[in-house]
């Protein structure tokens, strides 16, 4: 009897071992090398002296977007109307954040006044200064309040891609 007992015993656990030993899975290796090239492509490092990249977004066909210039100090963007329009920035009413989710203070604007004062503009650049934007972003939205206080037709530029950027 006690040896019936073991040859189950003995049976059993070749089974297993065997099952094991057979119909074991290859372990699941992560592929890193992916993930390290895709964060290669978005490290960033600002300096003293601004880096370029030229963009082409446009808002309802009449504002574009066309450059965002960083420094370790601003981000300038570059802007101009391909219509005729009478233009302002709205200050208070600016938006300027990253895909990280942080928001950059407005500084400063050249080459157009802050609102009420608007100036009549067609293809003439003008540009917005913020603080400088975060080398991880991949991307960014340029925003004006809708509910501002001298707000007209307000731009909204979202998810303006940094992650094809040439930067010169």
């Amino acid at each position: 009897m006690v040896s019936k007992i073991f040859k189950k015993y003995i049976f059993l656990f070749l089974c297993v071992f065997f099952s094991q030993l057979f119909c074991s899975t290859e372990t699941v290796k992560e592929n890193t090398l992916e993930k390290s090239e895709v964060s290669t492509l978005t490290k960033r490092t600002w300096n003293a002296a601004p880096l370029c990249c030229d963009l082409h977004s446009e808002f309802l066909g009449v504002v574009v977007l066309s450059k965002i210039c960083v420094s370790d100090t601003e981000t300038k963007l570059e802007l101009y109307t391909k219509e005729s329009k009478k233009v302002c920035v709205l200050k208070e009413g600016m938006v300027f954040q990253d895909d990280l989710g942080t928001s950059y203070s407005f500084l400063k604007t050249e080459g157009v006044g802050l609102c009420p004062k608007r100036t009549q503009m067609k293809n003439t650049p003008f540009s917005l200064y913020f603080q400088s934007i975060s080398s991880q972003a991949g991307s960014f939205d340029l925003i004006e309040d809708k509910n501002a206080k001298h707000a007209h037709k307000p731009w909204v530029f979202e998810r303006v891609d940094l992650t094809k950027c040439v930067w010169k």
